[in-house]
């Protein structure tokens, strides 16, 4: 059986990371047997790349979300989209790549940018780092948080200010909403691969305890929120029932 590596289940969500998350509703999607587990010691040096998810097909290792649905693709068959036109295609990859590349910068800002923000992960790290002593956690956490605020830099996202990130937030919620419409799924009746990277970036916007505009925003949408709420209770309800499903904000 495929094994999954991630970080640790969140706030009724599979993983406290959006690209886990990604990975774990694609197999679901997809009708792969596969196991999520704990990265051990949570030490990111065992991978591959320095980054989760990361999959274990009996030895063979695949990082990377997009690569790792290129492997199951090519072992499994393409079991989400075959049925898409050549267009569908191209506005899955379009929108997918928004998610990894662009709408990820989003959730940074609103995780890691504010100190009143950052707080709210206190508690994770008493658990993912639990295998350190007391005294020697601040500074891999103080170092985590960081990296990721230099290559929020770096990518050109964190260069604007916070209201100026908000509103390219608002603009790619507005094109997720405008193309979702009225659809159970981003193509119609039946989910395919672009739902595994929508979910996980509006769940982890929507469904997640930091006071950011952002996420107020989204979930104003009526469509994005009963969309993601109609694949909790298809996935996810295991996590915590009552934290799992929201209601208008």
């Amino acid at each position: 059986m495929i094994k999954l590596f991630g970080f640790i289940p969140a706030w009724g969500l599979p993983d406290i990371s959006p690209y886990v998350s990604k990975t774990d509703l694609y197999l679901r999607l997809a009708g792969v047997p596969f196991s999520l587990e704990m990265l051990y010691h949570g030490d990111l040096t065992q991978t591959s790349k320095g980054k989760l998810p990361f999959i274990d097909d009996n030895g063979t290792i695949v990082s990377d979300t997009v690569l790792i649905e290129m492997y199951i693709k090519n072992k499994f068959g393409d079991r989400l989209d075959a049925g898409l036109t050549a267009a569908e295609k191209a506005i899955s990859v379009a929108f997918a790549r928004m998610g990894d590349w662009s709408f990820y910068w989003f959730l940074v800002q609103m995780r890691y940018r504010r100190d009143e923000d950052f707080k709210i992960y206190d508690p994770f790290w008493v658990e993912f780092l639990s295998w350190l002593p007391v005294e020697q956690r601040a500074q891999p956490v103080k170092e985590f948080r960081e990296r990721l605020l230099l290559q929020f830099f770096h990518s050109g996202m964190g260069r604007n200010s916070e209201a100026e990130v908000e509103q390219l937030a608002y603009q790619q919620i507005d094109a997720i909403s405008d193309f979702l419409a009225d659809k159970p799924y981003f193509h119609g009746d039946k989910a395919t691969s672009v739902d595994s990277a929508i979910y996980a970036n509006l769940s982890h916007c929507m469904f997640v305890p930091f006071p950011s505009p952002i996420g107020k925003y989204a979930n104003g949408k009526p469509n994005l929120l009963a969309y993601v709420n109609r694949i909790q209770q298809q996935h996810y309800m295991q996590y915590d029932a009552k934290r799992a499903v929201r209601g208008p904000t």
